[in-house]
């Protein structure tokens, strides 16, 4: 009988089948890595599949809340707002802040900064924001531009930003 010395140092390469010798036949059978494991283990992959498939499918990309509009907020205080009908329309905005130019774009039902004068110029390099929830934010100015899942266009004030360290 021959002993493969992978099997006694417990290595197992998953790319090939490990050989297993028939003891009635004297021939060599290939033992595929998955018939090493026990219930235990296929019972942690289930679950651990489950759960992302679960959370997967409960993400608010795939919830399908639709955008109602957005909102540019300064301060704390909105400044503008635009209407879904608006963001479909397209046009630009140019707004002033703490001694700051910025421009607005949108289209399509999709909102942007599309230049701005601020030393890092995060807003700029965030790009289009479309889906509800979905903001940019310009720390310098104190602006943040959010899209809205509500049908009444109101911010939700539990989703708004908490802190913002300096």
């Amino acid at each position: 009988m021959v002993i493969d010395p992978t099997i006694l140092m417990g290595a197992m390469d998953i790319g090939t089948p490990v050989e297993k010798v028939d003891n009635t036949t004297n021939k060599r059978q290939s033992v595929r890595w998955y018939h090493w494991l026990k219930w235990g283990d296929w019972l942690i992959y289930g679950l651990v599949g489950t759960l992302s498939a679960i959370l997967l499918l409960s993400s608010p990309a795939i919830s399908g809340d639709a955008a109602s509009g957005a909102v540019l907020i300064r301060d704390g205080e909105t400044i503008h707002r635009w209407s879904l009908q608006e963001l479909e329309e397209g046009g630009s905005l140019a707004v002033d802040a703490h001694d700051y130019h910025y421009q607005i774009d949108y289209s399509d039902g999709r909102i942007r900064f599309v230049s701005a004068d601020c030393p890092d110029k995060v807003c700029v390099t965030s790009g289009w924001i479309s889906r509800p929830g979905q903001i940019a934010v310009c720390v310098p100015g104190h602006l943040m531009l959010k899209i809205n899942s509500d049908a009444t266009g109101e911010t939700d004030q539990s989703e708004d930003v908490d802190v913002i360290i300096k």
